[in-house]
């Protein structure tokens, strides 16, 4: 495993019921993806990576290129890059930034404002 897969993605911890709960975000769009169940451990730090190697990267993608951990939908399969690496080449389903399902005739998000983005051409 390399470096960068060992690097854990944006999360929060809250102290719930004698374990820590974590929250881990995309590194693209900044959603939520996963919250974990409390984790009991002797640190925080070993809780994290408890966390994180038991339920929080099974709902992840790592961009080969970037090395960023992201959502599904931030995610292009065809060559196992986050989409900001390697963008959709057809019609976008979702906002690259903020995830939100966009119709093809948008140019920009109904969310967020962010421009759509179609193969490697600005609409």
């Amino acid at each position: 495993m390399t470096e960068k897969q060992q690097r854990i993605p944006k999360f929060t911890a809250v102290e719930f019921n004698g374990g820590i709960r974590f929250r881990f975000y995309c590194e693209l769009s900044g959603v939520a993806v996963h919250t974990t169940g409390p984790v009991a451990a002797e640190t925080a730090e070993e809780a994290l990576q408890i966390a994180w190697e038991k339920e929080g990267k099974a709902s992840f993608n790592f961009c080969r290129k970037c090395g960023r951990w992201v959502s599904d939908v931030m995610f292009n399969a065809d060559v196992c890059e986050c989409v900001d690496c390697a963008p959709w080449e057809g019609t976008p389903n979702f906002c690259s930034h903020c995830g939100r399902g966009v119709s093809h005739k948008d140019v920009f998000c109904r969310k967020c404002g962010t421009r759509l983005r179609y193969g490697e051409v600005w609409t």
